[in-house]
Parts: C-alpha cells; structure tokens; sequence
C-alpha cells in the first residue's frame, strides 16, 4: 500500500490520482458547431420537438419547427449524437470532433414506430445516459447480460461496484443484496423496480424480496445509488435496483433459448413480439426446474405480455400483464458445522415446501407535448401469495444435529399492492425539471397454521392477522444547466404512511388456578380475538447533486441525499403478549412510536473515458445511517421476537472504483477483447452506543463492531472476447473478503453453525456461444464456480449454506 510519511493511503487514492491526471488534457479548447435536422423517413418531413443529446457530455437540444438543432462544443475525440421522439426508434451516430472546424451537418431521418410503454426508467437506455446522472449507477444491458448467461440474477450484482449479494438457497430466487455494506437480509434497503413498479411483497410494511424477477427475461437491469433516487420510494436507503423487459420490437422477432445441466436443471424460454401499424406485442413464457441444485428441487413458471398502442402523435397506451408460479423445497434450515466438515452436500428440511403465485397487471398512459415534456401515468397492482410449510425440528443437545419433529408450522401470507403515479417531465429554459405523486395502497394477510404430521399443509390455526398500509408520496427534482459544462440537481420527496395492524387470532397467555384461586402457573393457548391498532409516520427527503463535464471525456460528481425506510408494520405495533387473568381479554397493540429508518447520503467521484477503448470510474461514499431497528426476523437468523425501540445509528465509508479496457479497439485488433476490474472497499461499523444481550447472557456494546454481513473488500474481474467468427467467451471472478454473521464479531464457529466468521472466498465463472454458420442459432455453454471452491456463503437464516456447487449447463439460443 502506498505511504504517505509513515501513514497509509486510503484505499483507491491512487487510482484518483491517475484519474485526475486522464482529466487534465483537453479542459479548455475552441468551440465547433454540431448542426443538423430531423426529419421523417417516410414523410421526409421536418420533426419538431425531437430531443438531440450530445454524448458523453450531456448537452441537450430540441429541433425547431423546421426540424433543425445546433450544438457549440469542444472539439476532443469521439462524440455520440443521440435523438429521441415518441413514436419513432431512437438514432444514434458517432462524430469525430477535431481541427476547431465545424462538424458535418446531420440528416437524422427517424423511422416511425410504437414509442416505449410508460413504465418508468431509472437510469435510461444505452451507457450514455449515466451522464444525466450526478452520483454512480451502473447499467447491465442485453450483450452483458448474454455474455454472462446469468445462473440468477444475484451473479450479475456480483458484479457491480459496492453490492454484495448473500447466496441462499442456491438457485437465486430469493434476492439478498446489500449495498455499501447495509445488510443483504431480504434486500430490504434497496427499493427493488420492474418497470419502475415496485416488486417486494408489501413495498412500505413488509419490503422483503421472497419474488424476485427472472433475469432471464431482463433487456437490461439498472442500478442506481446516487441522489436521484429521491424519485423513487421507498426503502432508498442504499439505492434503486430497476428490472428492464423489452418493449416491442420495430420488426417482428423471436427468441428461443434451451438450457440443461447438472442436477437436472433445465431451461426454456420464448418470447415473440412485433409491431404492426400503431400496435406494438411483446410476449415471454420461462420455465426453469431443476431435481438437485445442491439438495434443492424447484419449479418455476413465468409468463409475461406487454402491448403498446400508439394515438396520433403524442400518445401511447401501454398494458402488462405477468403470472408467476414456483415451487421448490427451499427450506430456512441450514448445516450444523460438523455436518458442513463432513458431508456439505446434505440437504436439511427436505420435506419443507415453498409456494409462490404472483399475478401482476399495469396500465400506462404517456403523453408528449412542445419542447420534449412528457407526462407518464402508471397504474398498477398485483398479489403475491406465499405459503411456506416448514418442517419443526430441535437441535440435539450438542447442537451438532437436529431432530426433526412430525409436525410441521405453516407460514402462509397473502399481499394485494396497488397505486397510481403520474410523473411530469418539463424541458425549460434553465434545464429540467421532473416531479409528480403517488398513492399507494398494500394489504396483508397472514396466518400461521400448525400441521399434525411433516408434511401437512392444513391444520389448526394458530395466528391470524391482516395489516393495512396506504401511502402518498409527493416529489420534485430539477437539473438545473448552470454552463454547458456544469449541471446542479436539486430535489425533495415527501412520504406519508399510515398503517394499521388487526389481529384477528392469536397465542394469549393466562394465569392458571386451582380450585381456591391460587395462581398455580400459565399457558399459552391459541384464542380468538379481534385487536387492533394504528400509527402514521411523515418525512421529508431532500437531495441535491453537481455534475462537471471536465472535457467530452469526463463527468466529475458530487451527491447527497437523505435516504428512507418505513418501519415495518408488525414490528412497529406489537402485541405485548403478558399474562392475564383467566376472564380478562387482551388489549389492543401498542405502538412502539418507531420513525422511519433514515440516513444521510454522500459520494463523490469521476466516471472519465479519456479516450475510446478505456472506462475508469472511481468514487467515495459516506452514509450515516440513524436510527438503524434491527429485524427480529427469522430470515435475519433472530429466533426470539425482541421489542425493538428507536436506537442505534451506523456508519458506512469506502471507495468503488473501476477500470475497463477494450485491448481489441486500443490496438486495432479485427476482434473485441475487453477486461474489467472492479474493486469496493467498505467499512461499515456501528457508530454510536448499542447494548445487546450476547447469547452468554451478558449485555455487550457493540459500538465500533464491523456490521454483519459487510465484508471490507470485494474485487470482481471479468475477460470477454468476441472473435469475427460469432465466438465469444467470457471469464470472471469474484472474490469476497471475511464476514461476520452476528453483531459481536464472534469468530469461532457455533455448533449449530448460525455464528462464526464466514471465511473470504473466490468464485469463477465461465461462459461461452458461437454462432452457427449460415444461421441464428448460437450454442451456449457456461460453468458456475468453474473450480468447485467449498465455501460457506451465509451462516443464515438457521445454520451454515453452503454456496452453489459446481455448476455446467449447455445449450441453444436461437434468434428468429
């Protein structure tokens, strides 16, 4: 590590400094005029309105009546011109700028077709468009996301700058992202989008991520943790995750992918779509299954429809619609620590059943106007049903094993989510400004039934209880263009939430007498019961960022923001659960008066492309996390249901950085060879005060512990090639430094396996197609965990999960 007088530099400093000398050259140079005019390709005539974006610098335009535009910019290397009007497909043209004379004049001829539905975007499409942003994000498109050829969506975050993803049960379908060292548990402070609708069960009262869309289905995926996420709500406490499915193509097209591998596992997918007149279809059914992804059998089916149906000029209808169905024997229960030493490959809870039915529906309106505004109306709504039968067990006496009971607890809940969002983008003289509102409604039911034998999905009920949310958000944000070079965000966001909680059956603890009245012990039995209970919470989140386009080659940003997440409803009003008398009914749930989880935001960094073939980007970031509540959650690995209270605050600080380069176009080699290195450090620690009970019994303060689940350092590396031949192979790695599963930093590992230090681990990857000859049809190949690495991927939610085992998988991706 490099030193400064005996002190070490921060992590990452020394790639700033090379960043900052890529930045020097080229600040200050003469002006050159990009002029140009849009027209219709079939009409030939002029296009008013069109919206012209200068990349990478960011600069924007709208053509006149004639369908003329103009730029004055700095004459330095490459620059992309890119134009934009609904009802047409986008344009994009690279110029070579240079010599201080003027750049050709353009013809943007634009080719009429459906505009994109009105699902909303977080970032945008194409790698130009993070320009627009003033903090990181980071897009995974169509070609990354086929080089990878994804097992689960959770390998592609791998990838990413700041996440870290905690594996499960193996074949991804529960998403637990963490990002900038937050817990991963459920991915519950990261606000989760498909097409700009929320995806978690209960968005505000219960964000966990039991569904998670299918990657294979993906166009592309969006992740963003800078200040714009005060657009987007809630849970915006490490950032937005966006899934992007396609909308209809130009032409009409289809796609069938096949893919089998090891433990039975199996693939199919085929979408279709295509535009005819004004109306646009695009259309996808999935099935996965597998017999043994390390002990894990699972179905899932996915079916997705989208259609689009353009009015006139300046309007598009959109409509969704998706079905999901899974099931598998994903269970909570994990390995003991012998039996992980001895036989990793054994599958506890085997008779444990999860089933998931998701039905999704969106309805969306967008309407142009003069000068590039737009107004996007979103409707939305679905329901997610999750049954979970798990089997009950104990441990032995040593802890060492478990002894499975014939009985079974079955977790069933169900989730109505609906609301309605209209966002307003308005182009004026000072730059842009986007805002609009949202009212949200989400509703749970959820019982607890107790089966007599292991397998029993029926029973006694044991609880019963439905919690109400509703939402109104309100939001604005402006990007104000203070030169050509300097862009200023500022913008706020304002949530209320008001919930309820009814407990309709419930376990009630009551005093025991004998035949004179003498309290002679308790019990607790199920008793029907009608309790209930309400509360409502108001915040205000504002953000504000800065943009410097140091040179078309660089964009220099600073960030801050506030970020919010809701307390859950049922940790919030909780049933106090004492011991009454024998005739005396229960009160009603008491609020703990919890406030939102909040904390303040803030990063600063470079994205520079100094010239083409070469991509660094390198950013610090600093959350002050207050008010941290800890789950008591079985997902989190917390068996007893502790009162929470407001408490507690962490702290989150480290550096992102990367580094791509393409060595095929540096060189002027006739194929592609890009590598890519990618590098978090994070230091997230508890920063004020918290006493805990210890599992010894004793009260310990934890402030200064590393978090849970944080590891300080993650490095990912990837290598593609693309040879002229349509072959193309790709080779990552991703390593991850030691964790640890509790708040004591407890090193030594249980007996159970549920504490202890998760040791640092490496995973390779390789994937692989080449196109067939003659046709449009590619054999596909890709290898998980290419060198079968043993690791221990969380200690969580009931012992030790071990990380996917080696995993090939071959097949065929025909275009058609």
């Amino acid at each position: 590590m490099l030193t400064r007088q005996g002190r070490p530099v921060a992590p990452g400093l020394s790639i700033a400094v090379v960043v900052v000398g890529l930045l020097a050259p080229g600040m200050a140079a003469a002006q050159v005029a990009v002029r140009g005019r849009v027209i219709d390709a079939h009409t030939r005539g002029p296009i008013r309105a069109a919206q012209i974006t200068l990349l990478p610098l960011g600069q924007d335009a709208l053509s006149d009546a004639d369908g003329a535009f103009a730029f004055d910019v700095d004459p330095h290397g490459v620059a992309r011109v890119r134009v934009v009007r609904m009802g047409y497909a986008p344009w994009q043209r690279e110029l070579r700028l240079g010599g201080g004379e003027p750049a050709e004049s353009l013809e943007v001829a634009l080719v009429p077709r459906p505009a994109e539905l009105g699902g909303l975007t977080v970032v945008g499409e194409g790698k130009g468009a993070l320009v627009r942003f003033p903090g990181s994000a980071t897009l995974i498109d169509a070609q990354e996301l086929r080089a990878t050829r994804p097992f689960s969506g959770n390998e592609s975050f791998k990838l990413v700058t700041g996440v870290h993803v905690q594996e499960e049960e193996g074949g991804g379908f529960r998403a637990n992202i963490g990002i900038r060292g937050l817990d991963p548990d459920r991915s519950r402070t990261v606000l989760v989008l498909e097409d700009g609708v929320p995806v978690a069960l209960a968005p505000y009262g219960e964000p966990e991520m039991y569904y998670t869309p299918p990657i294979d289905r993906m166009e592309r995926v969006e992740l963003l943790k800078g200040s714009g996420s005060i657009l987007f709500g809630p849970q915006t406490v490490g950032g937005v995750i966006n899934y992007v499915t396609a909308d209809p193509p130009l032409t009409p097209r289809g796609r069938l992918a096949l893919m089998g591998g090891s433990g039975a596992f199996g693939m199919a997918y085929l979408s279709y779509g295509g535009t005819w007149s004004a109306a646009g279809f695009q259309g996808g059914l999935l099935r996965r299954q597998a017999e043994n992804i390390r002990g894990l059998t699972f179905e899932q089916t996915d079916v997705t429809a989208k259609a689009a149906l353009t009015l006139g000029a300046n309007d598009v209808l959109g409509l969704k619609l998706g079905v999901y169905d899974e099931s598998s024997n994903s269970t909570y229960v994990g390995l003991t620590d012998s039996i992980f030493r001895v036989d990793p490959s054994f599958y506890p809870g085997a008779d444990d059943r999860l089933a998931i039915r998701r039905y999704s529906a969106s309805l969306s309106h967008e309407r142009s106007f003069a000068r590039g505004s737009t107004v996007k109306t979103v409707a939305y709504a679905y329901q997610t049903i999750r049954n979970w039968r798990r089997q009950d067990y104990q441990y032995t006496q040593s802890g060492n094993s478990y002894l499975f009971l014939n009985s079974a607890g079955n977790r069933n809940r169900r989730f109505e989510v609906a609301g309605l969002e209209p966002r307003f983008r308005i182009a004026h003289g000072l730059g842009e400004f986007e805002g609009g509102v949202r009212a949200h409604y989400e509703r749970a039911f959820e019982q607890r039934i107790n089966g007599e034998t292991a397998t029993s999905s029926s029973g006694a009920i044991r609880d019963d209880e439905v919690r109400t949310g509703y939402a109104f958000a309100a939001f604005a944000q402006n990007r104000f263009a203070i030169t050509d070079r300097l862009r200023v965000t500022v913008g706020g966001r304002v949530e209320f939430f008001t919930y309820n909680r009814r407990i309709l059956r419930t376990r009630v603890r009551r005093e025991m007498r004998d035949a004179s009245g003498d309290v002679v012990g308790t019990t607790r039995v199920a008793e029907d019961v009608d309790l209930r209970s309400g509360d409502e919470l108001v915040a205000v989140i504002p953000g504000v960022g800065v943009s410097w386009f140091a040179g078309s080659h660089a964009t220099l940003f600073v960030g801050l923001h506030r970020g919010f997440a809701p307390p859950r409803v049922k940790d919030a009003l909780i049933y106090s659960d004492e011991v009454l008398p024998p005739d005396q009914q229960p009160g009603d749930p008491v609020s703990l008066e919890l406030d939102a989880e909040k904390s303040w935001n803030f990063e600063v960094g470079t994205r520079s492309q100094p010239i083409p073939g070469l991509f660094v980007e390198v950013t610090g970031f600093y959350l002050d996390f207050s008010n941290q509540i800890v789950e008591p959650s079985l997902s989190a690995g917390t068996a007893g249901q502790v009162q929470l209270a407001n408490q507690g605050a962490t702290r989150h600080r480290g550096v992102e950085s990367a580094l791509g380069v393409d060595w095929g176009l540096l060189a002027g080699w006739s194929f592609s060879f890009r590598t890519d290195m990618r590098y978090t450090y994070s230091d997230a620690r508890f920063a004020r005060d918290r006493f805990i009970q210890a599992p010894s019994g004793d009260t310990v303060n934890v402030n200064g512990n590393r978090l849970p689940y944080a590891p300080e350092h993650l490095v990912a590396l990837s290598a593609l090639v693309t040879l002229p031949s349509s072959l193309t192979l790709k080779v990552d790695a991703v390593r991850v430094s030691e964790q640890f599963a509790d708040n004591f930093e407890t090193a030594t590992p249980s007996p159970n396996g549920r504490n202890g230090a998760i040791p640092a681990h490496t995973v390779w990857n390789v994937a692989g197609s080449y196109r067939i000859p003659g046709t449009r049809i590619s054999a596909v190949g890709s290898v998980k965990n290419l060198f079968d690495n043993l690791y221990v991927a969380s200690r969580r939610p009931q012992g030790i999960k071990p990380g996917l085992f080696r995993q090939v998988n071959l097949g065929l991706d025909w275009d058609f």
